[in-house]
């Protein structure tokens, strides 16, 4: 009877382990599906709240506004759409989503006007809503993505790490191309790491379709294929020994993926091929020579005095995603790489691979960090996971998470109170409506960030142009606006330095009142005063009052929660000038 009772004690004892871990893995599959439901909500709140923001002023986003422009000359035809102003510099795909959602509406409700003022701002939600339920859906693939290279814990964390991670979120609230092509991209890199894990035919043709409509959306995404092809030299099924036809065979499956992405391509842009000289010429005018230093546009002098290698690190990477995700991400994909596992590599191979194709252009702009978001939330996620399973190093593990998860979340709802506060353009209308009486004299520069005034801020006009383009250009409507052209006149070097002060002398003659954005005052910042002191002097006597005119009202929303604001004045230009630019209004002191 002893003996028996000591037998039954035993095996209890060797079981219990196995019973405690049967039933922690039961909670875990009852309890992760509801955390990543939550997170994806949460997700969509953070990419759908205040997209109206700035609407329907389209100046507010010119690179928005590119690629509204193209979807409404799709719908006129594709030659028009081929033939308008800077057509290739986008891919389509988004632009066709667009337009299939408005076909839509419009069988609906009837036809949309972009000449009246709420149809405008309906058609600029439409777009964002697309950016928002891309964005929304990309953190629910890399879940997947996560939890497939390292555990449920890890897709988890990746998840929710990526849906509150800033670029992500301020991208998600602009359309442009770049969040259907991280959709795309992300369904690539999770085929591609199935292909890793097992060699199936199936998984070559979808990695090969999604990477086509990525770069049918962007053209940058074409790293993807490299990714693919790491994961094919890993995956399972290479032959061991010399066998043409097993050579040939797996040298075709290779290939797969590349002729499904061109066939895609083909599809979503016929109009490369129909009309190849101008998508060349966009592509070199626009992309090509302004990111490798082929030519330089003033709209990338922020990068005049930095290292552009480095500046990812400094800025984009601190900024788009807060410096504890950031350093999380660079240990996670360490650990990647030293981890001796296929899909490892093939996780660890999507940052490197478009980190050495996107970070060697000399002008890295804030949204081209958007692709190592998901990536360094991944990284990071699946270190935190294999960290959190090892008893050694779970204390560490959860406070290093609870810090990384709770500063970037954090970030992102301080960065919602962009979205939630007035725009400061708007603003300052407002301001210039109530005090600054009609037919007021007003230097402005041409810059997209100028408030609208008169007409352009009771009517605005899809098809209109608000900056003031050109050195002697005035405008007469409700305000007399006088332009101050420090985008050609004052930048391109042809006029000496005596002519730059003498036309910059002979605007402030005319005028009582100066409106300007933070766009150029910083972009001359980072020029060299040997051939642009003219204009970085007239900016600092300005400011400190030597011209006659004094800074009377200042309109700037940063992030801030709790109270506590946080000042990105030191992340790049670009990320700032679109949504949350400052804008001053100077007024001269003594009547002319």
């Amino acid at each position: 009877m002893t003996e028996t009772t000591r037998d039954a004690t035993t095996i209890n004892r060797e079981l219990a382990p196995h019973a405690e871990k049967e039933g922690t893995s039961r909670s875990r599959q009852k309890t992760i599906p509801a955390a990543l439901s939550l997170v994806v909500i949460l997700a969509g709140v953070l990419r759908f709240y205040g997209l109206a923001w700035g609407a329907p002023y389209f100046h507010f986003h010119i690179d928005e506004h590119f690629v509204f422009v193209g979807a409404e000359r799709l719908r006129v035809s594709m030659e028009a759409a081929a033939l308008s102003a800077k057509f290739f510099m986008y891919g389509p795909l988004p632009m066709h989503l667009l337009n299939g959602v408005v076909w839509l509406y419009e069988g609906i409700k009837g036809p949309l006007a972009l000449t009246v003022f709420q149809d405008q701002v309906t058609y600029m939600v439409m777009g964002r809503a697309i950016s928002a339920a891309m964005g929304t859906a990309t953190v629910l693939v890399i879940y997947f993505v996560g939890r497939r290279v390292s555990s449920p814990i890890g897709g988890l964390l990746a998840a929710a790490l990526l849906a509150t991670s800033v670029v992500h979120i301020a991208e998600s609230h602009s359309f442009r191309v770049d969040l259907a092509m991280l959709f795309f991209v992300s369904l690539a890199w999770l085929f591609a790491l199935r292909i890793a894990e097992q060699g199936r035919s199936r998984d070559y043709l979808w990695a090969g379709v999604f990477a086509g409509a990525a770069i049918g959306s962007k053209y940058s995404a074409a790293f993807i294929l490299g990714v693919v092809a790491v994961a094919h030299l890993v995956a399972p099924g290479r032959p061991r020994t010399w066998n043409l036809r097993g050579w040939l065979a797996w040298t075709a499956r290779g290939l797969s993926p590349l002729v499904l992405c061109a066939v895609t391509f083909a599809v979503i842009n016929p109009m490369a091929l129909l009309y190849y000289h101008k998508f060349r010429q966009d592509i070199l005018e626009q992309i090509v020579n302004p990111l490798t230093g082929g030519s330089k546009p003033i709209w990338i002098a922020q990068f005049s005095d930095v290292q552009p290698q480095l500046y990812w690190f400094t800025t984009n990477l601190w900024w788009g995603l807060g410096p504890a995700l950031e350093v999380s991400g660079l240990l996670g994909i360490a650990w990647l790489l030293w981890r001796p596992s296929r899909l490892a590599v093939v996780a660890a191979a999507f940052p490197v691979i478009y980190f050495l194709t996107a970070g060697g252009t000399t002008a890295p702009m804030a949204r081209y960090a958007l692709p190592l978001a998901p990536a360094f939330a991944v990284a990071a996620g699946a270190f935190s996971g294999f960290l959190l399973d090892r008893p050694r190093w779970r204390t560490l593990a959860v406070w290093s998470t609870v810090v990384v998860v709770g500063t970037t979340a954090f970030y992102a709802l301080a960065y919602m109170n962009i979205y939630r506060s007035p725009d400061a353009r708007l603003a300052a209308s407002s301001f210039l409506s109530s005090n600054v009486p009609a037919g007021s004299r007003i230097l402005v520069e041409p810059s997209h960030g100028i408030p609208p005034t008169g007409s352009y801020l009771q009517n605005p006009n899809f098809h209109g142009d608000h900056v003031l383009w050109g050195a002697r250009t005035e405008r007469h409507d409700y305000y007399a606006l006088y332009a101050l052209d420090a985008y050609v006149y004052l930048y391109s070097g042809r006029a000496s330095a005596d002519e730059k002060r003498e036309y910059i002398q002979s605007r402030l003659d005319l005028v009582d009142f100066i409106v300007m954005d933070d766009f150029y005052l910083q972009l001359y910042q980072h020029l060299p005063e040997a051939s642009h002191g003219v204009v970085k002097r007239y900016y600092e006597d300005l400011f400190s009052g030597q011209l006659g005119f004094d800074l009377i009202r200042t309109f700037k929303v940063y992030p801030s929660l709790f109270g506590l604001t946080i000042n990105d004045d030191a992340a790049e230009l670009s990320s700032r000038m679109n949504d949350h630019p400052r804008v001053y209004i100077f007024m001269r002191r003594h009547p002319r």
